[in-house]
């Protein structure tokens, strides 16, 4: 653990009295006579002891005195060295500069200070504004000094000193010094002469109206700095004055426009007039903006008058109209530029697509080429377009040169100032071959389906046709009436949604996936399984054939599936019946009971090979 310096001559301190007391009681203990003689060694032992470590401390506080007096030796050198630096620093730039106590003593200054008011550093330390300067120069520097104490904060102000070539304004700023505890200790001060600034100002006071009321960039410069600016050079480029004149006017420049700026500059120091010279400035808000600039300059002075206008939006029209000319010219679509009767303009890709020679078509009446058929609607839509409407989407045919016709799109607007018609268009004619095809396909479809209900419609048996999700996308009046549902898709595909299923006995329940639909949509034939269908709402029962077909695309996909539903329910009761009356007769004609029973027991063999056969 590091000890601090106090830490170790407290230490030293505290064992010194620790010796000093412990000699204090040998010291004692020898006046008393009636010590024993074994005491008397001891005592001399101890105080041998004591007096070597005395010794002992004696040499180590000196070897840590003189550490700490050579740390301190490096210390001061440092400082010194450092203060010789910062004296350097300041006496080597152009602005007076000072540092002052609170109670206003100068603590340093530059030479530019001391040279300001004929005195030097070591002349000026201890000393206050009063020793050297009139009372009322010396009232004045000691009140701005108290504002800066009682603000804390930076203060500008404008002093006049009288030098020997006249009174000098300084721009002075004056600002809080902290110590390391952050109390203020002291006060800096730097100060800019502004006489030649001052002096350019007042000697442009008689134009200053007409400077200041001027829409255009009015500019006086040096060959580095902007000297003054008028308030439309400010609102242009959005900066301050201040900030316009606080630094070199190439600052401001586009960096790809700074080499020819720089050259346009050589020109006027050699005395050459500049007119519509051109360049960019970078604006407060990061836009860039074109300047023209018209600037006269004089040789005598070395300073530059020059009048400069915003022409961001003129060149930014000659590059749209640059970049649309390209655009024009390598456009896949048809643009065109038209007066009333005649193209004035138009693209490679009209001249592609029409197949006749630019100079053809910018010849004739831009009608010639319209098919007969469509010049009537063509020029009520050009009527309607110089009336002020837009033209969106209009459609019209074309006679190329090899006779073919083609159909175009077009959108189109009149430019009021001009009355020309800036129009593009699309060649729509394959188009329009699909549109037709696929119209005459809907035909046929239509009137295949068309076919295909009537059919179904005379067919006696009930028949739904189900796509691959199963939704039922044809039904038959037969099949209405079997479900009782005269909507053709709230027909389920499965039909336990309708009705409870059963094998021919009426008890044995019939399992869905059986069923000819689901069978059908997996690719299988089924062919008339015998089902009883019960409606339990309405108490009733058909006995009903089911067979099934899937319908397969060319890839061998199943798309959809036909069920037909043959009711059997009358023949199956006329059967029963038939039966009946065959059994009552034959009892009359003297049928044993015992043949009876093996022809029960064969008609019961028979519908169980029938079970069998509708599980499969």
């Amino acid at each position: 653990m590091k000890i601090s310096f106090e830490k170790k001559i407290l230490l030293g301190f505290v064992i010194n009295v620790l010796v000093i007391m412990a000699s204090g009681w040998v010291f004692i203990s020898r006046l008393d006579e009636d010590r024993d003689p074994a005491m008397d060694s001891l005592l001399e032992w101890i105080e041998v002891s004591l007096f070597v470590l005395s010794i002992s401390l004696l040499v180590v506080v000196y070897f840590i005195i003189h550490s700490q007096l050579k740390a301190r030796k490096i210390s001061d050198k440092l400082l010194f060295d450092n203060k010789q630096l910062l004296q350097s620093i300041i006496d080597n730039t152009s602005n007076p500069i000072f540092i002052k106590k609170i109670n206003g003593e100068y603590l340093l200054i530059n030479k530019q200070f001391g040279d300001l008011f004929e005195i030097s550093n070591d002349q000026i330390i201890g000393k206050t504004d009063h020793d050297f300067l009139p009372a009322a120069a010396a009232d004045a520097y000691r009140n701005s000094d108290i504002e800066v104490v009682k603000k804390l904060r930076e203060l500008k102000t404008e002093e006049t000193i009288q030098q020997k070539d006249g009174p000098h304004t300084y721009i002075a700023v004056k600002f809080p010094l902290y110590d390391s505890t952050g109390r203020i200790y002291a006060i800096g001060g730097i100060s800019t002469d502004i006489t030649e600034r001052k002096k350019m100002e007042e000697s442009l006071d008689a134009s200053g109206k007409f400077f200041n009321m001027s829409a255009e960039m009015m500019i006086i410069a040096t060959s580095t700095k902007f000297i003054k600016v008028n308030p439309a050079t400010i609102k242009i480029l959005g900066y301050s004055e201040e900030e316009l004149l606080s630094q070199p006017f190439l600052n401001f420049v586009y960096q790809e426009d700074k080499n020819n700026t720089q050259g346009e500059v050589i020109k006027l120091e050699s005395g050459a007039v500049t007119t519509q010279f051109k360049n960019r400035y970078i604006c407060k808000d990061g836009s860039i903006k074109w300047i023209k600039w018209s600037t006269f300059p004089d040789v005598k002075t070395g300073l530059l008058y020059a009048v400069a206008s915003d022409v961001t939006q003129l060149v930014e029209n000659e590059e749209s109209l640059k970049a649309a000319d390209n655009f024009f010219n390598i456009s896949l679509e048809i643009m065109i530029i038209a007066s009333r009767e005649k193209f004035e303009k138009i693209n490679p890709a009209m001249v592609k697509t029409l197949g006749y020679a630019e100079a053809d078509l910018l010849k004739h009446p831009f009608l010639d080429f319209v098919h007969p058929d469509d010049k009537e609607n063509t020029q009520k839509e050009i009527e309607t377009l110089r009336k002020g409407s837009l033209t969106l989407e209009f459609k019209n045919r074309w006679i190329c040169k090899d006779g073919t016709i083609k159909w175009l799109v077009w959108s189109a607007v009149v430019e009021p100032t001009t009355g020309l018609m800036y129009a593009v268009a699309r060649d729509i004619t394959e188009l329009i071959k699909l549109e037709q095809e696929q119209q005459l396909a809907i035909d046929d479809l239509y009137e295949n389906e068309e076919k295909l209900r009537l059919i179904l419609e005379n067919i006696g048996e009930g028949v739904i046709v189900a796509n691959a999700d199963k939704k039922v996308v044809m039904a038959n009046y037969v099949a209405n009436e079997i479900f009782g549902i005269e909507k053709d898709d709230l027909i389920s595909s499965n039909i336990s949604d309708h009705f409870e299923l059963y094998f021919p006995d009426e008890k044995t329940i019939f399992p869905s996936q059986n069923l000819p639909m689901e069978r059908a949509l997996n690719g299988e034939v089924t062919n008339d399984i015998d089902i009883v269908l019960w409606d339990a709402a309405k108490r009733e029962k058909k006995r009903v054939l089911i067979s099934g077909r899937p319908l397969i695309d060319l890839e061998d996909n199943v798309v959809a599936a036909v069920v037909t539903i043959k009711d059997i329910s009358k023949y199956k009761h006329l059967e029963e019946e038939l039966k009946k009356t065959e059994t009552k007769y034959r009892q009359l004609i003297g049928f044993r009971k015992t043949e009876e029973k093996k022809e029960d027991d064969t008609k019961e063999e028979d519908g169980k090979e029938n079970e069998s056969k509708l599980g499969n």
